[in-house]
């Protein structure tokens, strides 16, 4: 919750307030799903910056920020660290490739809206250069919101 209120902060004008009670409501619904879920020792800051590549190999992964919590979270926080490629059928097809990860469609899309706009709350600030294309992006997965 901590970081959706600094991103509101962030964001200010810039996206309609009723995305940010949307949001909220979202990591509200996924706070008490968790409550239940296994937690693990999470790297919590797998921007694509932080992936260190040899030969076109994943040889490490860099600037550990240690949380506790649920696997989604560092696969949406990396999917969401970059504005390239940021659709729903990309999401699902790297998603098919994260094993034992028992998670529903909706609550996917659900934790990639809450990452996306923490980035774009993180991108104000440290990225202004992502921020038109993260906008784009974000009138895209709004649309995927519950109403």
């Amino acid at each position: 919750m901590c970081s959706l209120e600094s991103a509101r902060v962030n964001i200010g004008d810039l996206l309609p307030h009723e995305d940010y009670y949307k949001v909220k409501s979202i990591v509200e619904r996924i706070a008490s799903d968790e409550q239940q879920e296994l937690k693990f020792l999470l790297h919590g800051d797998t921007g694509v910056h932080n992936f260190v590549f040899q030969h076109n190999r994943l040889t490490g992964i860099i600037d550990p920020s240690p949380i506790a919590g649920p696997i989604i979270y560092d696969f949406t926080y990396a999917f969401c660290s970059s504005p390239d490629d940021l659709d729903v059928e990309t999401l699902l097809s790297v998603f098919s490739l994260l094993k034992q990860v028992p998670i529903g469609k909706v609550r996917l899309i659900e934790e990639v809206i809450f990452q996306l706009y923490t980035r774009i709350g993180v991108c104000v600030k440290v990225h202004p250069h992502d921020l038109e294309d993260y906008l784009k992006a974000w009138d895209y997965w709004r649309r995927l919101m519950p109403s």
